[in-house]
């Protein structure tokens, strides 16, 4: 079985000022460097032939390239305990329509969507007994102006997951290019 899911890879420079946010709460596991993305959409454990099959449907996608800009911040909770801090999306209806066009093109293969809300964002940090609410409100507040420069984004990467002691490990199964 293969864990797969697609996303927009971050210039390294980008990546770079992200990392500069880490730091400061207890409990956190903070994103490596080199896994930040920002994910359009979790396909999951699936099995090679369904893997082939999102990759023929990812192949039929046509738009065209467009800019991204990473801003503020904010967080997911379960109930109280803050599991999820990231750093979110400027509004941007380009991004909105290749996630629409994705799950399209993977349901008509048959290959699963998730069908939750899409709220675009950077993973910073993951706290797997939930940060203590204060803190991760404070780090939020003092991190919240954040704004990286607009990227162009000319492609897509179908990713995936390699789960280790370490963490996560992401492999890029293939790229598709954005074009008219």
């Amino acid at each position: 079985m293969l864990r797969l899911f697609t996303a927009i890879e971050l210039p390294v420079l980008l990546r770079q000022r992200l990392a500069l946010l880490q730091g400061g709460l207890d409990g956190a596991k903070w994103t490596e460097r080199d896994n930040f993305h920002l994910t359009l959409n979790f396909i999951g454990e699936v099995s090679e032939q369904v893997a082939e099959d999102a990759h023929d449907a990812l192949s039929s996608i046509r738009m065209s390239p467009f800019d991204l800009e990473l801003k503020g911040t904010g967080s997911f909770a379960k109930g109280d305990d803050v599991k999820v801090l990231w750093v979110g999306v400027a509004p941007n209806e380009a991004l909105h329509r290749l996630k629409e066009k994705i799950d399209r093109a993977l349901q008509k293969y048959d290959v699963p969507v998730e069908n939750r809300k899409y709220v675009p964002h950077v993973t910073l940090a993951r706290f797997r007994f939930g940060a203590e609410e204060a803190k991760a409100a404070q780090f939020m507040a003092e991190h919240n102006l954040f704004s990286g420069d607009a990227f162009d984004v000319g492609h897509f990467t179908l990713f995936r997951t390699h789960r280790t002691k370490s963490g996560s490990q992401y492999e890029s199964l293939a790229e598709y290019p954005l074009h008219p």
